[in-house]
């Protein structure tokens, strides 16, 4: 019997003969890369946004203008970043990419449109722009002037999860954005094409049951990115789901052990509670809580935010007697 080999990024498993003595050599081999799409045609979903750029694309390439400056805003996990490296592909222009946080001062911001070359400057995280960047980025979003001193044409987009804070804090910086592109939740149609394209690209020589396409989107939280992630832990695990969903703690429909301690606490305290209590009770950071339990919870109506904090909504009430029942099954 022929040796069996698996890759898997630095080692190569070698099962001699059929033996059940495992043996592991280091060797070089090309890790694999994360498949995104660089078309549109590749990009699954969002097809209303699709539509809005591709009207754009063909506008700014017949009348030989500059893309406008965009501002894409969406959970963490939905494509941002793919969608603006798709747009400059579409343009054939130079794409440069940074953490917005990551920029110390505008000397450095500077650099980065000029490293860019007339093409697209795309900030991650803008939120986290300081009120003096923002201010300073005024003129030159507008006219491509900078204290009287002229900068090359370019296209300023922009990531966040966080619109609201930009609203609140930097309405005057927002407003210069003449594209606001909003991404929403995937649809399970979506999502199920979506994780089987990045299969077939991604493990041509595993094969996977539909049945499990159709949990894993349903378990995903809506977002491609965690659909992924439990994708190829499954496969790792030989297609073993229903371990992966124990693993990850995911009781049902995405709904994890953590939240249903979450709706637990917000039911027996009756009032709303803040978000320093709620980071402490669950042990996380408040970034945490932001981006990874909050914007599921709030998009399937389980809890409300008010302006004295969170609270539990009837739908989550109902859920926790859902979820409790599944747990203790």
């Amino acid at each position: 019997m022929e040796n069996i080999k698996y890759k898997n990024f630095k080692y190569i498993i070698y099962y001699p003969n059929g033996d059940s003595n495992i043996e592991i050599k280091k060797e070089e081999i090309k890790c694999n890369t994360i498949f995104r799409p660089k078309t549109f045609k590749e990009y699954v979903g969002q097809e209303r946004v699709k539509d809005i750029l591709d009207d754009y694309i063909i506008g700014t390439r017949i009348r030989d203008t500059v893309f406008p400056h965009t501002l894409i805003h969406g959970q963490a996990g939905m494509g941002k970043t793919t969608l603006a490296k798709i747009i400059a592909n579409s343009l054939k222009v130079k794409f440069v990419e940074t953490i917005t946080s990551d920029i110390s001062d505008f000397n450095e911001m500077k650099k980065y449109i000029e490293r860019c070359e007339g093409g697209i400057l795309f900030l991650d995280e803008i939120h986290s722009i300081s009120r003096d960047n923002a201010e300073k980025l005024y003129s030159i979003m507008e006219d491509f002037k900078y204290r009287g001193e002229n900068i090359q044409p370019f296209t300023l987009m922009a990531a966040t999860t966080e619109l609201g804070e930009i609203i609140k804090t930097k309405k005057p910086f927002y407003d210069r954005f003449k594209l606001i592109l909003e991404l929403e939740n995937y649809n399970l149609n979506d999502l199920y094409i979506l994780l089987n394209q990045y299969r077939r690209r991604m493990f041509k020589k595993d094969n996977m049951d539909n049945k499990i396409y159709k949990i894993i989107s349903e378990n995903c939280r809506g977002t491609p990115r965690t659909g992924i992630r439990l994708l190829e832990a499954t496969i790792y695990a030989n297609n073993n789901i229903g371990k992966i969903l124990k693993n990850y703690n995911i009781i049902k429909y995405g709904y994890t052990k953590r939240d249903l301690k979450l709706l637990e606490y917000m039911k027996i305290n009756e009032c709303p509670v803040g978000l320093q209590s709620i980071s402490s009770y669950l042990g996380i950071a408040q970034y945490n809580y932001l981006y990874e339990i909050e914007p599921y919870l709030l998009s399937n109506g389980v809890i409300s935010r008010t302006s004295r904090g969170r609270r539990i909504t009837s739908i989550g009430e109902k859920l926790i007697q859902e979820l409790r029942e599944i747990q203790y099954e």
